[in-house]
Parts: structure tokens; C-alpha cells; sequence
């Protein structure tokens, strides 16, 4: 009964000390540098956009989607022109919670804002969810 008790105390111990790789992540992560999709890496079906330093050998493709964080809140986020040329659009991002950030840019007049989870950042690789 005494091993039971300890295993479980053990087992509730180490459950409640883990933590997604997403808390770990502090903005001096994802500063500085630029990251874009590797949207050829996403799984299929899932929610869960792969994101790589733009210094990356991508293989070709249309302008990829992406954004970059830079001290004081300053966001530059890229994307496609209506004429598939790459376009910058300015903005501002600000830290949500452990691993989350709000992006706001403004893209051809409309002003764009969601939520971006972090899930991992590992061998320049960053994982994230975008939520409403």
C-alpha cells in the first residue's frame, strides 16, 4: 500500500511540473529574425503551421506567409500581393500569456488580428496554432 501511495504522489509530481515547449519560449526566441511557412511541412489536416528563419533553402513557391517580432512590440508580417509579388505589412504584436501573441497588422487597408499559440521552437523550426 505504501509503494502505491508513493508511485501515485510520484506520478501526480512529475504530471503537474511538465510544461508545453510553448511556455518555455520567450520573445528573445522569435525577435529578430524572420520566420516563414514551410506550409510543405504542415501535416496534413492539422491546425499546426511549421515555420522556418528565412535564411532556409525552401524549394520554390509563391510568396510565403510569415512575420517577424522586433523589440518594442514592431511587427512586420509578410504576404502575397494581389499580383503574387512578396508585400511586407506593418503591425505590432504583444505577449497574450505563456506562449501566446496577438498580431495585428494592417494589410491593403484592412486591419488584420489573431492570436498565435506557440507549440515548439527546436532546431529552427517553430510549430504554432493561429486562434481567433
Amino acid at each position: 500500500m505504501r509503494t502505491l501511495i508513493l508511485f501515485l504522489l510520484c506520478l501526480i509530481g512529475a504530471l503537474l511540473s511538465c510544461q508545453p515547449d510553448a511556455d518555455l519560449l520567450a520573445p528573445a526566441d522569435l525577435t529578430g529574425r524572420t520566420w516563414l511557412e514551410s506550409h510543405e511541412e504542415r501535416p496534413a489536416g492539422s491546425d499546426v503551421q511549421v515555420y522556418r528563419p528565412d535564411t532556409y533553402a525552401f524549394p520554390p513557391s509563391w510568396p510565403r506567409q510569415g512575420f517577424r517580432f522586433d523589440d518594442g512590440g514592431v511587427l512586420t508580417a509578410y504576404g502575397a500581393s494581389p499580383a503574387d509579388a512578396p508585400e511586407t505589412y506593418p503591425g505590432r504584436w504583444e505577449q497574450e500569456g505563456a506562449g501566446t501573441y496577438r498580431l495585428t497588422y494592417t494589410m491593403r487597408g484592412q486591419v488584420v488580428s489573431y492570436r498565435l499559440e506557440l507549440i515548439s521552437l527546436a532546431n529552427d523550426v517553430l510549430k504554432a496554432r493561429r486562434l481567433p
